[in-house]
């Protein structure tokens, strides 16, 4: 396939050239005779000449494929090259020949054969966007998470590095990033909390302005196409395919040979859609100063295994010769990353832990991101109740002293003092100063308590508990939703969800409309993961009166999920097409969104995760069992509606685990046939 492209790539290359010769034979022919015209002549037959020969060879290629002959190993990307060059050679001295016949005839001659030329050249060049519209077809092939890049929409509304801050640190990571020599993988390691995705962001911007970055990847243990590995070597293929033509048309036909590629196990998704193509491109397009891929939170990948994987491949970059590639990654100090590493050549990476770079200058970072966002508080205080002097020093360095080493601290605690300034900063301090807790029980606990304290001991239960329900289910959703959908899976009156929510604007991201109201539609999402690990951790469970039993909240989910599919959603025909071989291309997106909403798809993608991970096991005539002999086949129709027919047969075989086999009757027959 590759040699049989190169020579139609050639054979368009030779009919452009044939094309420019005859404009050029058309001015010869009006020439008298002479030293100049004899030189153009010679000129023009070398060309014709070259052009021949082409010919004769591809006429000969040709003839030993159908005779059955071996293939001829002339065509190839090199031999291809040195034709084009040489078309280029030749038309050039064509050119020039020509300009040196200056007779009147050939004056007036030479304007229309640089009309003609020029308009030979637009054709060309529609020839080569037509190419990349080819190419951009193919590329539609890759299955992507567009959100995982630096800049998305999701990400890229994050916090980057104030100014004056992280600046030893940010300068040694360019430094790795500009020298030639140095090692390939830079890793950047911290405990949760002390700024390693603001770092990333802020080094992906900076090498995107440099030209060194070749794609970034922000995993996200909170958001469905961001926390597993599936999706990460086709978007870093996809932005690689934005950035260079050369590597585009690689993956191109990676997806012709294979157009389920992006489908694939992570080996062969890295080696066909990522090493191939930039194997396969001339070192002379790509920048001499190398390409840094950006990976952040690589420990927030749902797979152990997938993560070792993904370093061991990453480890292999050396192999490719058109582009010093390397790769920056920040992670957790969790196992399955240390084991990556540990097994990788000690000369291939340098490893920075971030609470020893930063020792010396965390706190005045810290104190700088106070003095920022206390004097935007400032700024917003319509009613003059904030001297110029609020918060004061000793405030101020209370609260800088409580947050050393955690970034996270300090960006909740603003948060939540900007939402009543006096007030809250009183709250704090005072709390603070009496208080003995550390970790992310002294980020997170303090807060709660404040927002669900009630005059009466019922109210304060009753918050605690709401507490537990919308926002406990919240942070163990695989995919965050919005609060209408919220609403519908918990089967909770929207406004409660509402009410509930806007309490805990400090520890959530929940969007609003341009006047001020919660987005009904919009996701909700956490600010830092540190958050979800404060409520789900065995390890924060004693002394905290908001930590959440995950088994229990993940059962709770399932059965919402599968008590919203038996309400009515789940049927046959589900989108009312009364045509039972009903193509999916043939209903438009949105058409399966009114029937399929977003509730119900989340339902659909994932009620058998929740109950796989809440540890339960299925038994006869138990809910799960009732909802698989009623709707299997309506969930299946379902999936296949929504794009998930690859998940049906994974999942399935997920519930397979969770199957009480001394108790099972039937529940077999329906999971294994």
């Amino acid at each position: 396939m590759e040699q049989r492209g190169a020579l139609v790539t050639g054979m368009e290359l030779a009919l452009y050239t044939v094309n420019r010769l005859g404009v050029y034979t058309e001015l010869y022919a009006q020439l008298t005779h002479s030293l100049a015209s004899s030189n153009l002549r010679k000129a023009l037959v070398a060309l014709y000449a070259h052009i021949l020969r082409f010919l004769a060879q591809a006429i000969e290629y040709q003839q030993n494929r159908n005779l059955g002959g071996i293939i001829q190993a002339m065509w190839d990307s090199e031999v291809l090259l040195h034709f084009e060059q040489d078309c280029h050679g030749l038309c050039a001295k064509a050119a020039e020949e020509s300009r040196l016949c200056d007779s009147e005839a050939a004056a007036q001659w030479r304007k229309q054969m640089d009309d003609k030329l020029e308009s030979l050249e637009i054709i060309h060049n529609i020839d080569e966007s037509l190419n990349m519209l080819h190419d951009k077809v193919d590329l539609a092939k890759l299955v992507t998470a567009e959100e995982a890049k630096y800049n998305s929409a999701s990400e890229g509304a994050m916090a980057s590095c104030l100014p004056e801050t992280r600046t030893e640190l940010l300068a040694t990571i360019n430094n790795w990033a500009s020298d030639p020599e140095s090692e390939r993988i830079f890793w950047l390691c911290g405990k949760a909390g002390t700024g390693k995705s603001t770092i990333a962001r802020s080094i992906a911007r900076k090498l995107d302005e440099q030209g060194y970055l070749g794609a970034s990847f922000f995993f996200n243990r909170g958001k469905d196409k961001r926390s597993h590995a599936k999706l990460l070597f086709p978007t870093v293929a996809r932005q690689l395919a934005d950035l260079f033509p050369d590597v585009a048309r690689g993956v191109a036909r990676a997806l012709i040979r294979d157009s389920f590629a992006s489908h694939a196990h992570l080996v062969p998704q890295f080696e066909k859609l990522v090493l191939e193509p930039l194997a396969c491109v001339e070192s002379t397009i790509m920048p001499s100063t190398g390409l840094v891929l950006v990976i952040d939170a690589l420990d927030e990948c749902d797979s152990p295994e997938s993560i070792k994987t993904i370093l061991r491949l990453l480890s292999t970059i050396e192999k490719i010769t058109s582009v010093r590639l390397r790769v920056f990654v920040t992670s957790r100090p969790e196992l399955p990353v240390e084991l990556g590493f540990r097994n990788m050549c000690r000369d291939l990476h340098c490893d920075v832990r971030l609470e020893e770079a930063q020792q010396s200058t965390i706190e005045h970072d810290i104190r700088v991101f106070y003095d920022t966002r206390f004097s935007e508080i400032r700024g917003n205080d319509l009613i003059g109740e904030l001297t110029p002097g609020w918060p004061g020093e000793d405030n101020t360095q209370l609260l800088v002293q409580m947050a050393v080493p955690l970034f996270i601290y300090a960006f909740t605690v603003t948060r939540f003092i900007s939402e009543n300034p006096r007030k809250n900063l009183d709250l704090i301090v005072r709390q603070n100063r009496d208080s003995s807790l550390t970790g992310l029980k002294s980020t997170y606990l303090p807060i709660l308590q404040q927002l669900v304290a009630s005059e009466d001991d019922g109210g304060h239960e009753s918050r605690v508990e709401d507490f537990k329900t919308i926002v406990g289910t919240t942070v163990l959703l695989h995919n965050p939703l919005s609060a209408s959908a919220l609403a519908q899976v918990l089967d909770i009156h929207i406004g409660d969800i509402g009410r509930t929510l806007q309490m805990f604007r400090s520890v959530l991201n929940i969007p609003q409309t341009a006047d001020g109201l919660m987005n009904r539609t919009e996701p909700i999402t956490l600010f830092h993961l540190s958050f979800r690990d404060f409520l789900v951790s065995h390890d924060q469970k004693k002394g905290n009166l908001f930590w959440i039993d995950a088994g229990e909240r993940h059962k709770s989910l399932g059965l919402a999920c599968i008590r919203l599919l038996d309400s009515g959603v789940l049927k046959e025909d589900v989108c009312e097409t009364e045509d039972y071989g009903a193509r999916r291309e043939a209903l438009e997106k949105s058409s399966i969104e009114a029937y399929i909403p977003e509730a119900v798809t989340y339902a659909c993608h994932h009620w058998i995760q929740h109950f796989v991970e809440s540890g339960e096991l299925i038994q006869d005539e138990d809910a799960v069992h009732e909802f698989l002999n009623k709707h299997l086949l309506h969930w299946i129709e379902a999936m296949s509606w929504l794009g998930r027919t690859s998940e049906i047969e994974e999942s399935l075989n997920a519930l397979k685990v969770s199957v009480d086999v001394s108790h099972i009757l039937n529940i077999g027959l329906v999971i294994w046939y």
